[in-house]
């Protein structure tokens, strides 16, 4: 079962979400969070951070 609570607000700033990826494969620029970042277009691990 999942529950979610509508009753909590979280206003996040989108400049502070993340880090900014390039994928080397097909150029896309992303955010991300974690260690194994992947393209979210093409999949690849092929990122560069910016």
């Amino acid at each position: 079962m999942c529950l979610v609570d509508s009753s909590t607000s979280i206003d996040i700033d989108s400049g502070e979400l993340g880090t900014q990826y390039k994928c080397e494969d097909c150029n896309t620029r992303f955010r991300g969070i974690g260690k194994k970042i992947r393209c979210p277009s093409c999949e690849s691990t092929n990122v560069k951070k910016m």
